[in-house]
């Protein structure tokens, strides 16, 4: 299954920016494997699915998975985490690596794809009404017998009905735990914090040594 995880590890930050930008997206290359020899059977999540409409497109066949929550405890999460100061979305801090310029650009593709226009992450009622007016709109679009509109404390039955699957002998999983996603965040940032240091003393050092040249010599 192809998930945030896989498009940050690749990365695949330019070809879901061009898509979001209006280029055909190219599914066949962000959907086989590293290792090139498997094609993902499935997508969850960011950044794929604010492309819904271009995949069902490309795979007719593809059912589609909208889980739902409550609007207010899903902003709660959202702000303190992925839209939050720590996070490589939105903090400048990150910006000194490329990596992490690409991925705040498909962030803001993927915010300006899936968010009422003008709406900001700060903006708790607006975020809140792009929520539900996204998830109308993916009802309202996808024919009913290819959608399942399904909340995770359903467990395992209404999902692994509609995908004819057999229920596993094992607890419905919970992770994206809020506060190891706080804390991994926090360090990440750490670390540009301290790259930003060392950046500012080389570049003191370097300063500091054709001052001293020009002193000793001139």
């Amino acid at each position: 299954c192809y998930h945030m995880f896989e498009c940050v590890k690749r990365p695949d930050f330019q070809k879901w920016i061009d898509a979001y930008e209006g280029k055909p997206p190219d599914f066949k290359a962000i959907f086989t494997h590293p290792d090139g020899d498997k094609f993902y059977k499935a997508t969850l999540d960011y950044p794929a699915c604010g492309m819904y409409r271009q995949l069902m497109e490309a795979y007719p066949d593809a059912k589609v998975l909208l889980t739902v929550r409550d609007p207010e405890k899903w902003y709660d999460s959202a702000i303190e985490t992925i839209w939050s100061w720590r996070c490589g979305e939105q903090n400048r801090a990150h910006r000194i690596f490329e990596y992490f310029r690409k991925f705040q650009e498909q962030a803001q593709a993927f915010h300006n794809a899936t968010m009422l226009p003008g709406v900001k992450r700060t903006d708790r009622e607006g975020s809140i009404k792009s929520f539900k007016a996204w998830t109308e709109t993916v009802k309202a679009t996808v024919p009913p017998e290819k959608l399942l509109v399904f909340d995770v404390k359903e467990g395992w039955e209404p999902l692994c009905k509609f995908l004819d699957l057999p229920v596993p002998d094992e607890p419905f999983p919970q992770v994206n735990d809020k506060e190891e996603i706080k804390s991994f965040l926090t360090k990440v940032l750490i670390f540009c914090y301290i790259a930003h240091v060392v950046r500012f003393l080389l570049v003191l050092g370097v300063c500091g040594f054709f001052v001293w040249l020009g002193r000793k010599f001139l």
